[in-house]
Protein backbone atom coordinates (compact mmCIF):
# COMPACT_ATOMS: atom_id res chain seq x y z
CA UNK A 1 0.00 0.00 0.00
CA UNK A 2 1.32 3.46 -0.83
CA UNK A 3 0.33 6.97 0.20
CA UNK A 4 -0.07 8.71 3.54
CA UNK A 5 -2.49 6.55 5.51
CA UNK A 6 -2.41 8.43 8.82
CA UNK A 7 -1.09 11.80 9.93
CA UNK A 8 -0.88 12.57 13.65
CA UNK A 9 -0.76 16.26 14.57
CA UNK A 10 0.74 16.81 18.02
CA UNK A 11 -0.37 20.02 19.74
CA UNK A 12 1.45 20.68 22.98
CA UNK A 13 -0.93 21.84 25.73
CA UNK A 14 -4.10 21.75 23.59
CA UNK A 15 -7.56 21.23 25.05
CA UNK A 16 -11.15 22.05 24.21
CA UNK A 17 -11.36 24.53 27.10
CA UNK A 18 -9.39 27.06 25.08
CA UNK A 19 -10.49 26.05 21.58
CA UNK A 20 -14.27 25.65 21.91
CA UNK A 21 -15.13 29.39 21.87
CA UNK A 22 -13.03 29.86 18.73
CA UNK A 23 -14.52 26.75 17.13
CA UNK A 24 -18.06 27.93 17.91
CA UNK A 25 -17.20 31.30 16.36
CA UNK A 26 -16.12 29.57 13.14
CA UNK A 27 -12.46 30.59 13.50
CA UNK A 28 -11.00 27.06 13.34
CA UNK A 29 -13.07 25.40 10.58
CA UNK A 30 -10.72 22.50 9.78
CA UNK A 31 -10.33 21.40 13.39
CA UNK A 32 -14.10 21.76 13.77
CA UNK A 33 -14.63 19.51 10.74
CA UNK A 34 -12.42 16.77 12.20
CA UNK A 35 -14.35 16.87 15.47
CA UNK A 36 -17.75 16.86 13.77
CA UNK A 37 -16.99 14.10 11.27
CA UNK A 38 -14.95 11.86 13.55
CA UNK A 39 -14.34 10.91 17.17
CA UNK A 40 -13.21 13.29 19.88
CA UNK A 41 -12.60 13.00 23.59
CA UNK A 42 -10.37 14.07 26.45
CA UNK A 43 -6.91 12.53 26.51
CA UNK A 44 -5.59 12.02 30.04
CA UNK A 45 -1.88 12.63 30.54
CA UNK A 46 0.36 10.72 32.90
CA UNK A 47 1.21 12.57 36.09
CA UNK A 48 2.48 15.21 36.28
CA UNK A 49 0.86 16.78 33.17
CA UNK A 50 4.07 18.18 31.67
CA UNK A 51 5.78 18.04 28.25
CA UNK A 52 8.45 15.79 29.75
CA UNK A 53 7.61 13.00 30.55
CA UNK A 54 4.31 13.00 28.62
CA UNK A 55 5.70 13.09 25.07
CA UNK A 56 7.96 10.20 25.95
CA UNK A 57 5.02 8.33 27.52
CA UNK A 58 3.02 8.94 24.32
CA UNK A 59 5.82 7.74 22.05
CA UNK A 60 6.57 4.56 24.02
CA UNK A 61 3.18 3.70 25.49
CA UNK A 62 4.90 3.39 28.87
CA UNK A 63 4.43 5.13 32.21
CA UNK A 64 7.34 7.17 33.64
CA UNK A 65 8.26 4.33 36.01
CA UNK A 66 9.45 2.36 32.98
CA UNK A 67 11.08 5.35 31.31
CA UNK A 68 12.92 6.82 34.30
CA UNK A 69 11.97 10.43 33.50
CA UNK A 70 9.55 12.04 35.96
CA UNK A 71 9.62 15.76 35.10
CA UNK A 72 12.09 18.22 33.59
CA UNK A 73 14.21 17.21 36.56
CA UNK A 74 14.76 14.07 38.59
CA UNK A 75 15.82 14.40 42.21
CA UNK A 76 18.38 11.83 43.33
CA UNK A 77 18.22 12.07 47.10
CA UNK A 78 20.96 9.46 47.60
CA UNK A 79 23.47 11.32 45.40
CA UNK A 80 22.09 14.68 46.58
CA UNK A 81 21.60 16.14 43.14
CA UNK A 82 18.91 17.55 40.90
CA UNK A 83 19.37 16.63 37.23
CA UNK A 84 17.65 15.74 33.97
CA UNK A 85 18.44 12.20 32.74
CA UNK A 86 19.04 13.09 29.09
CA UNK A 87 20.55 9.68 28.35
CA UNK A 88 17.20 8.00 29.01
CA UNK A 89 15.38 9.81 26.23
CA UNK A 90 16.53 7.25 23.65
CA UNK A 91 16.61 4.02 25.62
CA UNK A 92 13.01 2.94 24.94
CA UNK A 93 11.58 2.09 21.55
CA UNK A 94 9.09 4.64 20.16
CA UNK A 95 6.13 3.18 18.32
CA UNK A 96 7.07 4.87 15.05
CA UNK A 97 10.34 2.91 15.12
CA UNK A 98 8.22 -0.23 14.97
CA UNK A 99 6.05 1.17 12.18
CA UNK A 100 9.23 1.99 10.24
CA UNK A 101 10.09 -1.72 10.11
CA UNK A 102 7.31 -2.14 7.54
CA UNK A 103 6.35 1.34 6.30
CA UNK A 104 8.15 4.59 5.48
CA UNK A 105 7.65 6.95 8.42
CA UNK A 106 8.15 10.67 8.99
CA UNK A 107 8.42 12.30 12.44
CA UNK A 108 8.96 16.03 12.91
CA UNK A 109 8.91 18.32 15.93
CA UNK A 110 8.17 15.90 18.77
CA UNK A 111 9.66 17.08 22.10
CA UNK A 112 12.12 14.78 23.89
CA UNK A 113 13.40 13.22 20.63
CA UNK A 114 16.81 14.94 20.65
CA UNK A 115 19.29 13.63 19.70
CA UNK A 116 17.29 12.11 16.83
CA UNK A 117 17.30 8.36 16.34
CA UNK A 118 17.80 6.86 12.90
CA UNK A 119 14.65 5.17 11.61
CA UNK A 120 14.88 2.01 9.57
CA UNK A 121 12.76 3.62 6.88
CA UNK A 122 12.03 7.36 6.91
CA UNK A 123 13.15 10.54 8.64
CA UNK A 124 13.11 12.08 12.13
CA UNK A 125 13.45 15.78 12.93
CA UNK A 126 13.76 16.47 16.67
CA UNK A 127 11.66 19.15 18.34
CA UNK A 128 11.81 21.87 20.98
CA UNK A 129 12.23 22.69 23.81
CA UNK A 130 15.06 20.23 24.52
CA UNK A 131 16.40 20.04 20.97
CA UNK A 132 19.21 21.99 19.37
CA UNK A 133 19.67 23.96 16.17
CA UNK A 134 22.38 21.53 15.01
CA UNK A 135 22.37 17.76 14.45
CA UNK A 136 18.58 17.74 14.74
CA UNK A 137 17.60 15.39 11.91
CA UNK A 138 18.25 11.93 10.54
CA UNK A 139 19.30 11.12 7.93
CA UNK A 140 21.72 14.08 7.78
CA UNK A 141 20.59 14.83 4.23
CA UNK A 142 17.19 15.84 5.65
CA UNK A 143 18.81 18.40 7.93
CA UNK A 144 20.80 19.78 5.01
CA UNK A 145 17.62 20.08 2.92
CA UNK A 146 15.73 21.79 5.74
CA UNK A 147 18.51 24.32 6.18
CA UNK A 148 18.82 25.09 2.50
CA UNK A 149 15.14 25.23 1.58
CA UNK A 150 13.50 26.45 4.79
CA UNK A 151 16.26 28.04 6.85
CA UNK A 152 14.96 25.58 9.43
CA UNK A 153 15.56 26.04 13.14
CA UNK A 154 14.35 24.12 16.14
CA UNK A 155 14.57 26.68 18.93
CA UNK A 156 13.07 30.09 19.54
CA UNK A 157 15.66 32.89 19.51
CA UNK A 158 14.12 34.95 22.33
CA UNK A 159 11.79 34.42 25.26
CA UNK A 160 8.14 35.42 25.48
CA UNK A 161 8.61 36.75 29.01
CA UNK A 162 11.21 39.23 27.71
CA UNK A 163 10.11 40.07 24.16
CA UNK A 164 6.36 39.51 23.94
CA UNK A 165 5.56 40.67 20.41
CA UNK A 166 8.83 39.61 18.82
CA UNK A 167 8.70 36.13 20.37
CA UNK A 168 4.99 35.66 19.59
CA UNK A 169 5.55 36.53 15.93
CA UNK A 170 8.50 34.15 15.80
CA UNK A 171 6.43 31.36 17.35
CA UNK A 172 3.78 31.77 14.66
CA UNK A 173 6.53 31.63 12.02
CA UNK A 174 8.03 28.51 13.61
CA UNK A 175 4.65 26.77 13.70
CA UNK A 176 4.16 27.56 10.02
CA UNK A 177 7.69 26.36 9.31
CA UNK A 178 7.09 23.01 11.04
CA UNK A 179 4.06 22.21 8.94
CA UNK A 180 5.49 23.41 5.62
CA UNK A 181 8.59 21.30 6.16
CA UNK A 182 6.62 18.25 7.29
CA UNK A 183 4.32 18.35 4.26
CA UNK A 184 7.20 18.62 1.82
CA UNK A 185 9.25 15.87 3.46
CA UNK A 186 6.21 13.59 3.66
CA UNK A 187 5.71 13.96 -0.09
CA UNK A 188 9.38 13.49 -0.98
CA UNK A 189 9.79 10.40 1.19
CA UNK A 190 6.34 9.00 0.30
CA UNK A 191 5.69 8.23 3.95
CA UNK A 192 2.76 6.07 5.04
CA UNK A 193 2.74 7.55 8.54
CA UNK A 194 3.46 11.15 9.53
CA UNK A 195 3.81 12.67 12.99
CA UNK A 196 4.17 16.47 13.03
CA UNK A 197 4.17 18.27 16.37
CA UNK A 198 4.47 21.84 17.56
CA UNK A 199 5.70 22.62 21.05
CA UNK A 200 5.70 26.42 21.10
CA UNK A 201 1.92 26.73 20.89
CA UNK A 202 1.95 25.86 24.58
CA UNK A 203 4.33 28.73 25.31
CA UNK A 204 1.63 31.04 23.99
CA UNK A 205 -0.89 29.30 26.25
CA UNK A 206 1.36 29.80 29.27
CA UNK A 207 2.17 33.45 28.75
CA UNK A 208 -0.74 34.81 26.70
CA UNK A 209 -3.60 32.29 27.13
CA UNK A 210 -6.44 33.43 24.81
CA UNK A 211 -4.62 36.47 23.42
CA UNK A 212 -4.90 37.45 19.74
CA UNK A 213 -1.43 36.04 19.11
CA UNK A 214 -2.57 32.67 20.43
CA UNK A 215 -5.59 32.73 18.13
CA UNK A 216 -3.38 33.63 15.15
CA UNK A 217 -1.13 30.68 15.95
CA UNK A 218 -4.12 28.35 16.16
CA UNK A 219 -5.47 29.65 12.86
CA UNK A 220 -2.07 28.88 11.31
CA UNK A 221 -2.34 25.35 12.69
CA UNK A 222 -5.91 25.06 11.45
CA UNK A 223 -4.93 26.06 7.91
CA UNK A 224 -2.22 23.40 7.79
CA UNK A 225 -4.54 20.80 9.31
CA UNK A 226 -6.86 21.49 6.38
CA UNK A 227 -4.00 20.78 3.97
CA UNK A 228 -3.14 17.56 5.78
CA UNK A 229 -6.73 16.29 5.52
CA UNK A 230 -6.32 16.57 1.74
CA UNK A 231 -3.23 14.33 1.60
CA UNK A 232 -3.84 11.83 4.45
CA UNK A 233 -6.55 9.18 4.66
CA UNK A 234 -6.83 9.61 8.42
CA UNK A 235 -5.93 12.59 10.60
CA UNK A 236 -5.42 12.40 14.36
CA UNK A 237 -5.12 15.45 16.62
CA UNK A 238 -3.61 14.89 20.06
CA UNK A 239 -1.90 16.74 22.89
CA UNK A 240 0.40 15.78 25.72
CA UNK A 241 -1.75 17.63 28.27
CA UNK A 242 -4.19 20.54 28.41
CA UNK A 243 -4.04 24.10 29.77
CA UNK A 244 -6.21 26.25 32.02
CA UNK A 245 -6.02 29.83 33.36
CA UNK A 246 -4.14 30.33 36.63
CA UNK A 247 -5.78 31.85 39.70
CA UNK A 248 -3.39 30.51 42.37
CA UNK A 249 0.43 30.24 42.42
CA UNK A 250 1.62 27.90 45.18
CA UNK A 251 5.37 27.94 45.88
CA UNK A 252 5.61 24.47 47.34
CA UNK A 253 9.28 24.57 48.34
CA UNK A 254 8.76 27.80 50.25
CA UNK A 255 5.85 26.09 52.02
CA UNK A 256 8.03 23.04 52.76
CA UNK A 257 10.66 25.38 54.18
CA UNK A 258 8.09 27.11 56.40
CA UNK A 259 6.83 23.72 57.60
CA UNK A 260 10.36 22.70 58.59
CA UNK A 261 10.82 19.99 55.96
CA UNK A 262 13.30 21.86 53.72
CA UNK A 263 16.43 23.84 54.57
CA UNK A 264 18.45 26.01 52.21
CA UNK A 265 22.22 26.26 52.22
CA UNK A 266 23.75 29.29 53.93
CA UNK A 267 23.75 32.28 51.59
CA UNK A 268 21.96 30.51 48.74
CA UNK A 269 23.27 32.99 46.18
CA UNK A 270 21.35 35.98 47.53
CA UNK A 271 24.45 38.18 47.44
CA UNK A 272 24.32 38.16 43.63
CA UNK A 273 20.61 38.92 43.75
CA UNK A 274 21.20 41.93 46.00
CA UNK A 275 23.77 43.19 43.49
CA UNK A 276 21.16 43.00 40.73
CA UNK A 277 22.74 40.01 38.99
CA UNK A 278 20.19 37.45 37.85
CA UNK A 279 19.67 35.03 34.97
CA UNK A 280 16.81 37.02 33.43
CA UNK A 281 18.90 40.18 33.09
CA UNK A 282 21.84 38.22 31.69
CA UNK A 283 19.64 36.41 29.14
CA UNK A 284 18.11 39.70 27.98
CA UNK A 285 21.56 41.24 27.64
CA UNK A 286 22.96 38.25 25.74
CA UNK A 287 19.92 38.22 23.43
CA UNK A 288 20.28 41.94 22.74
CA UNK A 289 23.99 41.44 21.93
CA UNK A 290 23.17 38.34 19.82
CA UNK A 291 25.54 36.17 21.85
CA UNK A 292 22.99 34.11 23.79
CA UNK A 293 23.78 30.71 22.25
CA UNK A 294 27.60 30.92 22.62
CA UNK A 295 27.21 32.41 26.11
CA UNK A 296 24.99 29.54 27.25
CA UNK A 297 27.34 27.04 25.65
CA UNK A 298 30.58 28.45 27.10
CA UNK A 299 29.50 29.58 30.57
CA UNK A 300 30.59 27.02 33.20
CA UNK A 301 27.69 25.17 34.81
CA UNK A 302 28.96 25.84 38.32
CA UNK A 303 28.60 29.57 37.67
CA UNK A 304 25.14 29.28 36.12
CA UNK A 305 24.00 27.26 39.12
CA UNK A 306 24.79 30.16 41.46
CA UNK A 307 22.90 32.89 39.63
CA UNK A 308 19.27 33.39 40.76
CA UNK A 309 16.37 34.46 38.54
CA UNK A 310 14.73 37.89 38.71
CA UNK A 311 12.82 36.88 41.84
CA UNK A 312 15.91 35.59 43.67
CA UNK A 313 14.91 31.98 43.02
CA UNK A 314 16.78 28.90 41.81
CA UNK A 315 15.39 26.13 39.61
CA UNK A 316 16.16 22.65 38.32
CA UNK A 317 19.89 21.77 38.45
CA UNK A 318 20.60 25.00 40.37
CA UNK A 319 18.81 23.54 43.36
CA UNK A 320 21.51 20.91 43.89
CA UNK A 321 23.90 23.32 45.60
CA UNK A 322 21.25 25.52 47.19
CA UNK A 323 19.74 22.78 49.36
CA UNK A 324 21.05 21.94 52.81
CA UNK A 325 20.67 18.21 52.26
CA UNK A 326 21.71 17.26 55.80
CA UNK A 327 18.75 19.15 57.25
CA UNK A 328 16.18 18.51 54.53
CA UNK A 329 13.53 15.77 54.67
CA UNK A 330 11.38 16.80 51.68
CA UNK A 331 12.02 18.59 48.37
CA UNK A 332 9.62 19.15 45.46
CA UNK A 333 9.80 19.53 41.71
CA UNK A 334 7.30 21.72 39.90
CA UNK A 335 3.76 20.73 39.03
CA UNK A 336 3.45 17.71 41.30
CA UNK A 337 6.41 15.47 42.20
CA UNK A 338 7.62 15.42 45.81
CA UNK A 339 10.68 13.53 47.10
CA UNK A 340 11.53 12.47 50.64
CA UNK A 341 15.25 12.30 51.46
CA UNK A 342 14.67 9.55 54.03
CA UNK A 343 15.14 5.89 53.16
CA UNK A 344 11.83 4.16 52.62
CA UNK A 345 12.53 1.80 55.51
CA UNK A 346 13.22 4.71 57.87
CA UNK A 347 10.82 4.70 60.82
CA UNK A 348 9.79 8.30 60.09
CA UNK A 349 9.29 7.89 56.35
CA UNK A 350 5.65 6.89 56.34
CA UNK A 351 4.56 9.33 59.04
CA UNK A 352 6.15 12.26 57.17
CA UNK A 353 4.62 11.15 53.90
CA UNK A 354 1.18 10.84 55.46
CA UNK A 355 1.52 14.28 57.09
CA UNK A 356 2.44 15.87 53.75
CA UNK A 357 -0.58 14.28 52.06
CA UNK A 358 -2.98 15.48 54.75
CA UNK A 359 -1.58 19.01 54.89
CA UNK A 360 -1.53 19.60 51.14
CA UNK A 361 -4.95 18.05 50.53
CA UNK A 362 -6.42 20.43 53.12
CA UNK A 363 -4.37 23.47 52.08
CA UNK A 364 -6.08 26.47 50.47
CA UNK A 365 -4.84 29.78 49.12
CA UNK A 366 -5.65 33.10 50.83
CA UNK A 367 -8.64 33.34 48.47
CA UNK A 368 -9.87 29.94 49.62
CA UNK A 369 -8.85 27.92 46.55
CA UNK A 370 -7.60 24.37 47.20
CA UNK A 371 -4.13 23.69 45.80
CA UNK A 372 -4.72 19.98 45.11
CA UNK A 373 -7.49 17.68 43.99
CA UNK A 374 -5.54 14.81 45.54
CA UNK A 375 -2.03 13.75 46.56
CA UNK A 376 -0.96 10.25 45.53
CA UNK A 377 1.77 7.98 46.80
CA UNK A 378 4.37 7.27 44.13
CA UNK A 379 3.51 3.56 43.98
CA UNK A 380 -0.07 4.49 43.04
CA UNK A 381 1.19 6.39 39.99
CA UNK A 382 4.32 4.61 38.76
CA UNK A 383 5.22 1.03 37.90
CA UNK A 384 8.41 -0.32 36.39
CA UNK A 385 12.15 -0.68 36.80
CA UNK A 386 12.69 2.95 37.86
CA UNK A 387 10.14 3.13 40.66
CA UNK A 388 12.93 3.28 43.25
CA UNK A 389 13.92 6.62 41.70
CA UNK A 390 10.34 7.88 41.38
CA UNK A 391 8.82 10.67 43.47
CA UNK A 392 7.47 9.53 46.81
CA UNK A 393 4.33 11.66 46.33
CA UNK A 394 2.63 13.30 43.36
CA UNK A 395 0.20 16.21 43.61
CA UNK A 396 -2.77 16.29 41.26
CA UNK A 397 -2.96 20.08 40.95
CA UNK A 398 -6.39 21.63 41.36
CA UNK A 399 -7.84 23.45 38.37
CA UNK A 400 -6.23 26.88 37.98
CA UNK A 401 -3.28 26.16 40.31
CA UNK A 402 0.32 26.65 39.25
CA UNK A 403 3.02 24.99 41.37
CA UNK A 404 6.54 26.22 40.49
CA UNK A 405 9.44 24.02 41.55
CA UNK A 406 11.85 26.87 42.30
CA UNK A 407 13.41 27.45 45.70
CA UNK A 408 14.09 30.86 47.21
CA UNK A 409 10.68 32.53 46.83
CA UNK A 410 9.75 34.80 49.73
CA UNK A 411 6.05 33.93 49.65
CA UNK A 412 4.07 30.72 49.68
CA UNK A 413 1.29 32.20 47.54
CA UNK A 414 1.76 34.88 44.89
CA UNK A 415 -0.45 36.63 42.35
CA UNK A 416 -0.30 35.26 38.78
CA UNK A 417 -0.35 38.76 37.28
CA UNK A 418 3.24 38.42 36.08
CA UNK A 419 4.74 35.39 34.35
CA UNK A 420 2.52 32.50 33.36
CA UNK A 421 -1.19 33.10 32.79
CA UNK A 422 -2.07 29.44 32.23
CA UNK A 423 -0.93 26.15 33.73
CA UNK A 424 -1.01 22.56 32.49
CA UNK A 425 -3.78 20.15 33.37
CA UNK A 426 -4.23 16.40 32.85
CA UNK A 427 -7.07 16.68 30.34
CA UNK A 428 -5.63 16.96 26.84
CA UNK A 429 -7.24 16.67 23.43
CA UNK A 430 -7.94 13.73 21.13
CA UNK A 431 -9.79 13.91 17.83
CA UNK A 432 -9.57 11.69 14.76
CA UNK A 433 -11.31 11.59 11.41
CA UNK A 434 -11.06 9.39 8.32
CA UNK A 435 -12.27 6.02 7.05
CA UNK A 436 -10.56 4.14 9.91
CA UNK A 437 -12.28 6.15 12.64
CA UNK A 438 -15.85 6.26 13.86
CA UNK A 439 -17.95 9.17 15.03
CA UNK A 440 -19.00 10.49 18.42
CA UNK A 441 -17.42 10.87 21.84
CA UNK A 442 -15.89 7.75 23.37
CA UNK A 443 -14.80 7.55 26.98
CA UNK A 444 -11.62 9.57 27.66
CA UNK A 445 -8.42 7.95 26.47
CA UNK A 446 -5.09 7.72 28.26
CA UNK A 447 -2.09 9.15 26.45
CA UNK A 448 -0.63 5.67 26.92
CA UNK A 449 -3.37 4.24 24.67
CA UNK A 450 -2.25 6.02 21.52
CA UNK A 451 0.91 4.03 20.75
CA UNK A 452 -0.77 0.60 20.91
CA UNK A 453 -3.86 1.90 19.12
CA UNK A 454 -1.87 3.32 16.21
CA UNK A 455 0.30 0.21 16.00
CA UNK A 456 -2.85 -1.88 15.77
CA UNK A 457 -4.26 0.43 13.09
CA UNK A 458 -1.23 -0.39 10.95
CA UNK A 459 -1.54 -4.12 11.58
CA UNK A 460 1.55 -4.15 13.77
CA UNK A 461 1.87 -6.31 16.87
CA UNK A 462 1.73 -4.42 20.17
CA UNK A 463 4.68 -4.94 22.55
CA UNK A 464 3.39 -6.48 25.76
CA UNK A 465 5.42 -4.09 27.91
CA UNK A 466 3.31 -1.11 26.82
CA UNK A 467 0.97 0.14 29.50
CA UNK A 468 -1.73 1.45 27.19
CA UNK A 469 -4.71 -0.35 25.69
CA UNK A 470 -5.79 -0.63 22.06
CA UNK A 471 -8.90 1.55 21.98
CA UNK A 472 -10.98 -0.28 19.38
CA UNK A 473 -13.94 1.95 20.26
CA UNK A 474 -12.40 4.85 18.34
CA UNK A 475 -12.40 2.91 15.07
CA UNK A 476 -15.25 2.72 12.57
CA UNK A 477 -17.36 -0.34 13.37
CA UNK A 478 -16.83 -2.03 10.02
CA UNK A 479 -13.14 -1.11 9.69
CA UNK A 480 -10.39 -3.70 9.63
CA UNK A 481 -8.88 -2.25 12.81
CA UNK A 482 -12.16 -2.62 14.70
CA UNK A 483 -12.79 -6.22 13.67
CA UNK A 484 -9.23 -7.60 13.74
CA UNK A 485 -7.91 -9.17 16.94
CA UNK A 486 -5.07 -7.40 18.69
CA UNK A 487 -1.74 -9.15 18.26
CA UNK A 488 0.87 -8.86 20.99
CA UNK A 489 4.59 -9.48 20.92
CA UNK A 490 6.94 -10.03 23.83
CA UNK A 491 9.69 -7.46 24.25
CA UNK A 492 12.24 -7.65 27.02
CA UNK A 493 15.42 -5.83 27.95
CA UNK A 494 17.38 -7.93 25.45
CA UNK A 495 15.08 -6.80 22.64
CA UNK A 496 15.50 -3.18 23.72
CA UNK A 497 19.29 -3.48 23.72
CA UNK A 498 19.23 -5.07 20.27
CA UNK A 499 17.04 -2.20 19.03
CA UNK A 500 19.51 0.31 20.44
CA UNK A 501 22.48 -1.40 18.77
CA UNK A 502 20.61 -1.59 15.46
CA UNK A 503 19.68 2.09 15.70
CA UNK A 504 23.30 3.10 16.31
CA UNK A 505 24.48 0.88 13.46
CA UNK A 506 21.91 2.36 11.06
CA UNK A 507 22.94 5.89 12.00
CA UNK A 508 26.65 5.12 11.47
CA UNK A 509 25.88 3.54 8.10
CA UNK A 510 23.73 6.51 7.04
CA UNK A 511 26.27 9.09 8.12
CA UNK A 512 29.09 7.17 6.41
CA UNK A 513 27.11 7.08 3.17
CA UNK A 514 26.76 10.84 3.28
CA UNK A 515 30.45 11.60 3.81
Amino acid sequence: MSGLRTAVVGLDGAHFELLEPWIEAGKLPNIERIIETGVSSDLKSVMPPVTSPNWKAYATGKNPGKIGIFWWENIDTDARRVYYPTHRKSQNTEYWELLAEDDPVGVLGVPTTYPPKTLQNGFLVAGAPDGENTDFATPPSVEQELREQFDYRVLLSCRLKDYRERAAEEIIDLIDLRFRAAKQLAKEHDVHFLQVSTFYINSLHHYLWDDEYTLRAWQTIDEHVGDITEIADNVVLMSDHGSNPIHTVFHINTWLEEQGYLSLATGSGNALYRLGINTDRLVRLATRLRIREPAERLAPQWLLNRIPNEHGEFKREQKTEMIDWENTDVIASGQGPIYLTLDRDDEDYESIRRAIIERIESLTSPAGNPVADAVYCGEEVYEGEYTEEAPDLVIDQAHGVHIPGNIGSDDVFTDPKSGWRAENKREGLFAASGPAFGRGSPEPLSILDLAPTLLHLYGHAVPDDMDGTVRADVFAEDSDAATRSVEYTQRDSKDTEIDRIRSVARRIATESANL
